[in-house]
């Protein structure tokens, strides 16, 4: 399949260049470049405040300021955004109060595949080649489909102009080591490689067990909070223009290995079980853009494959031999897959109304002796299209719709509504959508095992539906030198048979998925963003708030809200000479739990995060030095308390992050 599908993917290539290059050449360019040009979920490009989606940018400088590395050390700092960490997962994501098998993840609009636990671990997604990331709250399901209920989160790749080579090179003092470096050639056409490694050396509050008999030892550094991780990746994207069309190609790899050493084994303490877990991702691809003055025609081909091996190890911790350990649960694959068709055509020749209409053709399979019957497939067929009217230059509205076939559930027709309304500095959106979601296989089929996990599948879950209303607010307003923008955003999300984790009636270690009857969240957002002669500082606060309704027995009767709020600044001290600060208050959180019939809430304390960084141009900016600390509060986990009918308490707790640390980045340019 894989191999026809290359083949497939380059014939379409070449015919397609062959028959539109000498029409193309008739047409003129158009295209002008736009400040802040976004284009997730857009007819065309377009500028943030014209966009009728609100529209969250990241820009380059904030991912170069040293401190962020893959894309949850960036998401962790966002308003309205929450990052959970697991030890051997990594992180997950929610966004307005949903978690994360409801938040999409793009790369240049096509989706990242590999949820295991419910989330993709972010960790895995390198910031190394990316421009820019766009963050849109609220579903955008009828464009991108399912998974998009809470948010879409899309990273959009470096296309440079310019012959570049850049080394980077990255030092942290818990044991971090990255680098990695990107080429870029642009003659008549366009291509880039980007190739890294990053490693970790793992770190655990407590590095020392005096309690073993270690000069018996012969590897005592075991044992790890966070576990020791590396990761390897390379892409390679070619670009091919000719007037209106561009062809895009990429192929990329990924692999990741973490490691897990176990407790050493009483009595004698000389043997351990370990563990090591390999991840492989390769996405390659096309992405064909045509346009002329009017209409646009993308077409989308790719093919995303995520496998996950484990590996069980019985290790002799006095001469650190190892043997594959002989039991079918102690090793295991499961493998992921994902091929995509993708078709938009889009025209703008009248002012008044614009229209875009796609095909969207998926097929997911997944294969592993965790999976039931060892393979399992599902497939998702849509066609969906938006009209935007804009009778004036004030206003502009638009209608959308999706309609799906799930191989598996009966999908329902997935209908939107965007306005957004323009006068004088002040920009009102409005938007209501619904949107669906199948579970998925991992939800249904996998039996996931390990040292920290014990997750069954349920076939018998019933698919999600949702619906969300938003109101935006956002002002532009200059007060002498002093230029403020300011965003207020209201959110309400109501969720049918929301997935969730429960705790096994028959196994108190175990859990498995269920579905909640109602699940709502609503909230209220404001950001200030501030320029000031070379002071820039965004200010932002969030209250949102969570409702679980698991069934008529159980009805939690109040929302129960958590406040967040935000500091980012960053000081021009000289042309050359940034200085940046990042902080974020989490607030005390509550999330319920149905434990053995019983409900249960959940209740995370609040912390406290806080980044600082300079950045140092030198030799005509050609390099850049980066220094500075992460986590300077030192939080390392938060207590959660699990409250029970009878009103107990048990405090248990949850990762955070690894301590304080220092680090410095060094980049070349030539």
């Amino acid at each position: 399949m894989k191999k026809l599908f290359a083949i497939v993917l380059l014939f379409f290539n070449l015919t397609t260049f062959a028959q539109l290059s000498d029409s193309l050449k008739k047409t003129n360019t158009i295209e002008k470049t736009i400040k802040e040009v976004v284009i997730t979920g857009q007819l065309r490009n377009i500028s943030i405040d014209n966009s009728i989606h609100k529209i969250r940018i990241i820009d380059n400088k904030t991912i170069n300021s040293g401190v962020y590395h893959n894309l949850a050390d960036i998401i962790q700092k966002q308003l309205n955004i929450n990052l959970f960490e697991d030890n051997v997962l990594g992180s997950s994501i929610s966004i307005q109060g949903i978690s994360g098998q409801n938040v999409k993840i793009l790369i240049d609009n096509v989706p990242v595949i590999g949820r295991l636990n419910g989330n993709i671990d972010l960790s895995q997604i390198n910031l190394n080649n990316i421009e820019r990331i766009e963050i849109v709250e609220g579903p955008l399901s009828t464009i991108y489909g399912t998974d998009a209920l809470a948010g879409t989160i899309n990273l959009i790749s470096k296309e440079s102009s310019q012959d570049i080579k850049q080394f980077n090179s990255f030092y942290e003092s818990v044991g971090r080591y990255n680098f990695d470096v990107f080429i870029s050639n642009n003659n008549s056409n366009h291509i880039s490689f980007n190739f890294g490694r990053k490693y970790f050396n793992g770190w655990n509050k407590n590095q020392t067990f005096n309690f073993l008999p270690t000069s018996q030892l012969a590897d005592i550094n075991r044992v790890k909070q966070w576990k020791p991780k590396e990761q390897i990746f390379n892409k390679t994207v070619y670009r091919i223009k000719n007037d209106n069309l561009i062809i895009r190609n990429y192929y990329e790899n990924f692999y990741e290995k973490v490691t897990n050493l176990g407790m050493p084994k009483e009595p004698y303490f000389q043997t351990a079980f370990d563990e090591y877990y390999h991840t492989y991702r390769t996405n390659f691809g096309s992405d064909i853009k045509f346009h002329n003055s009017n209409d646009r025609v993308n077409i989308l081909l790719a093919y995303n494959k995520y496998k996950r091996e484990k590996e069980t190890y019985y290790t002799d911790l006095t001469t650190i031999n190892k043997t594959l350990v002989d039991d079918i649960n102690a090793q295991d694959t499961s493998e992921f897959s994902l091929i995509i068709g993708k078709m938009t055509i889009s025209n703008s020749t009248n002012d008044i109304i614009k229209y875009q209409a796609g095909i969207d053709l998926q097929k997911n399979t997944v294969k592993g002796k965790r999976i039931l019957n060892n393979y399992q497939e599902q497939n998702n067929y849509a066609f969906f299209s938006f009209a935007e009217y804009s009778p004036n230059k004030y206003i502009s509205i638009r209608p959308s719709f999706r309609v799906i076939y799930n191989s598996n559930y009966e999908a329902p027709i997935i209908p939107s509504l965007n306005i957004l309304y323009n006068v004088k500095n002040y920009n009102f959106r409005y938007s209501y959508a619904k949107g669906f979601r199948a579970p998925d296989f991992k939800e249904l089929f996998l039996n996931f095992v390990d040292i920290n996990h014990n997750i069954v599948g349920n076939p018998l879950l019933q698919a999600e539906t949702s619906e969300n209303t938003q109101i935006n607010i956002s002002s532009t307003h200059k007060i002498l030198k002093t230029k403020i923008k300011t965003d207020i955003h209201l959110f309400h999300n109501f969720i049918d048979n929301k997935i969730d984790l429960a705790l096994s009636e028959s196994n108190s270690e175990q859990y498995s998925y269920f579905n909640i009857d109602k699940f709502k969240t609503k909230g209220i957002s404001t950001i200030f963003d501030v320029f000031y002669n070379k002071i820039n500082a965004k200010i932002g606060i969030c209250y949102t708030g969570r409702y679980n309704e698991l069934n008529n027995n159980y009805n939690i009767e109040e929302y129960q809200f958590t406040l967040d709020y935000n500091i980012n600044m960053s000081f021009n001290l000289s042309n050359n000479t940034r200085f940046n600060i990042f902080y974020k208050n989490t607030g005390e959180m509550t999330n319920y739990l149905l434990d053995n019939n019983t409900i249960r809430e959940i209740i995370s304390d609040s912390y406290d995060l806080m980044d600082i960084s300079v950045n140092q141009k030198i030799f005509d900016e050609k390099v850049i030095l980066s220094f500075g600390a992460k986590n300077i509060f030192n939080i390392t986990d938060v207590s959660r308390n699990l409250i029970g009918s009878n009103h107990s308490t048990t405090n248990n707790l949850m990762s955070i992050g690894y301590g304080r640390s220092f680090f410095t980045e060094l980049k070349i340019k030539l």
